[in-house]
């Protein structure tokens, strides 16, 4: 976490280092991110940085938690299902929460994706990142699915899991690339009205739904043995 001397900092500065720091996250691996580019647009010395963070890792652990944050606050804003919906409706305002998130935050999503998707940086931040990551939560759902009779029981919670937790990640920028909509004027609006969304949603969900619903004796009918 970033020292007391961060949090001293007028809240804009704050922000403006954070910002700064994420642009330069999600453009490049941990290893060639650069403390001093970052240091040098934010108008401060590179020796001012470690007054305010331990070292490399520590901006980044914290851009984690601070990205990790947002895009639960960016859930919390959407319209929730209601809450006698099935697993597959909490799944489609999932799956929408995070492609506006990618509309709206582009530099905390590429930080989550990478730290997430493409790389553990380092070694003391895998398990923060397996706490602070989905998959424990969707293998949960997963299991919930089960014993409600949601989803059948021949499901395996850690396969679905892993399987959910890609396309929580991926989902956004899939969406972003099909629709064409990294020019628009507010994608993030538009994601939540376009009728083309809810039909990629709908599509997407109901191959999750009828995945997870069936009978594993019917692959028999398309791949006989033999």
């Amino acid at each position: 976490m970033p020292k007391p001397t961060f949090f001293n900092l007028p809240q804009e500065k704050q922000d403006r280092i954070l910002v700064l720091a994420a642009a330069e996250f999600a453009a490049h691996s941990f290893d060639a991110a650069s403390i001093s580019k970052i240091a040098h647009q934010a108008k401060i010395a590179k020796g001012s940085f470690y007054q305010y963070f331990e070292n490399k890792q520590d901006l980044y652990r914290s851009l984690v938690i601070v990205a990790t944050e947002a895009k639960l606050e960016q859930l919390k804003a959407l319209p929730a299902p209601d809450p006698d919906s099935d697993l597959f409706a909490y799944l489609k305002w999932q799956f929408l929460g995070t492609a506006v998130f990618e509309v709206r935050h582009p530099d905390l999503a590429g930080v989550l994706y990478r730290a997430f998707m493409e790389e553990h940086p380092f070694s003391q931040m895998t398990e923060e990142l397996q706490r602070r990551g989905t998959t424990q939560f969707f293998k949960q759902l997963i299991s919930q699915g089960i014993a409600h009779g949601e989803v059948a029981v021949w499901v395996d919670p850690d396969t679905a899991a892993f399987l959910m937790e890609t396309l929580f990640y991926q989902f956004g920028r899939y969406l972003l690339r099909r629709l064409d909509l990294e020019q628009a004027e507010d994608p993030g609006a538009r994601l939540q009205e376009d009728e083309m969304v809810d039909q990629v949603l709908h599509n997407l969900v109901d191959l999750l739904e009828a995945g997870m619903k069936r009978n594993p004796q019917q692959r028999n009918a398309y791949y006989p043995k033999g």
